[in-house]
């Protein structure tokens, strides 16, 4: 999936912030990135999103902050896409211009912090506890008040963000997008298939003609651009929806196996334990009550 970079607004019309509201049958977006940060609040929705080289499950009530140009893209399950589906996808989203946040911040002596924000955003970060319901209180309010008001709240949002712990970032360390704009739609294909199709056997050979390319080229091209391989992609995304069953709790492990696209238990067991450090029922044991 080729993150195409995306222009929030004219800079000359932006000043340091601007909202968004989202309200869909689905997110429409692709895998994208933008010089902007956001604060973006999932009111209603649920699927698969990436940011960076993270690739996880995603549903309603998430709060993320994306610094600037780290590709993402939140991807709703197949019946969002059912016209007779009565699921929804609504965000609330904020836009930071960092640069003129970095200047406005620094003639009161806050340019320090606002850069330590951002370099931890460049990793993108999920919060959660105390902060991430201050957050999506003052988001929520800020889609109807005037500017001035909208102005205060912008600096309350500012200050929780600056001083918080409770959050977890999502992107490696280390992680640098390495998308160019001459990159053409094959990751984006090829992302979009594997979101549909993970529970059956996909072959390697199989999507790399889905692209034209050969199953080598496939390979060096999908691990250049994502910093992963392909099968280690197509995990991730299994095991995330394993974790999504888990937490619903309808079914048993032993069923989880062949429901997520694995051949047999101990392969879901090996790579469950993998990606997530620990089992699946160690993972049982940590949801919340």
């Amino acid at each position: 999936m080729k993150p195409v970079f995306t222009k929030i607004q004219e800079e000359a019309q932006m000043g340091v912030f601007a909202m968004r509201e989202i309200d869909l049958p689905y997110f429409s977006t692709e895998f994208h990135f933008h010089k902007e940060c956001q604060l973006v609040y999932v009111v209603e929705s649920e699927g698969r999103r990436i940011i960076g080289d993270n690739v996880e499950n995603f549903n309603s009530d998430e709060l993320i902050l994306l610094g600037p140009d780290i590709p993402h893209v939140w991807h709703n399950d197949n019946q969002y896409f059912d016209r007779n589906s009565y699921k929804h996808a609504k965000s609330v989203a904020l836009f930071i211009q960092p640069e003129k946040l970095v200047s406005a911040l620094s003639q009161f002596g806050l340019g320090r912090q606002a850069q330590n924000l951002l370099k931890k955003s460049a990793r993108g970060m999920k919060f959660s506890g105390q902060a991430k319901k201050s957050l999506k209180d003052l988001l929520m309010q800020m889609t109807g008040q005037s500017p001035f008001s909208q102005l205060i709240s912008f600096m309350r949002v500012l200050e929780i963000l600056t001083r918080t712990r409770e959050y977890e970032l999502l992107a490696s360390e280390g992680y640098v997008n390495t998308y160019q704009m001459k990159d053409n739609d094959r990751i984006d294909r090829v992302f979009k298939h594997v979101f549909e199709n993970f529970k059956t056997d996909m072959q390697l050979e199989e999507v790399a003609r889905m692209v034209n390319m050969n199953k080598q080229a496939f390979c060096r091209y999908f691990k250049g651009r994502t910093q992963k391989t392909f099968v280690q992609f197509v995990n991730e995304v299994r095991i995330g929806h394993a974790c999504k069953l888990l937490a619903e709790g309808d079914l048993a492990i032993s069923g989880l196996a062949y429901e997520c696209g694995f051949n047999s238990l101990s392969n879901f067991n090996r790579f469950f334990r993998e990606i997530k450090h620990m089992t699946p029922r160690e993972y049982i044991r940590s949801l919340p009550d």
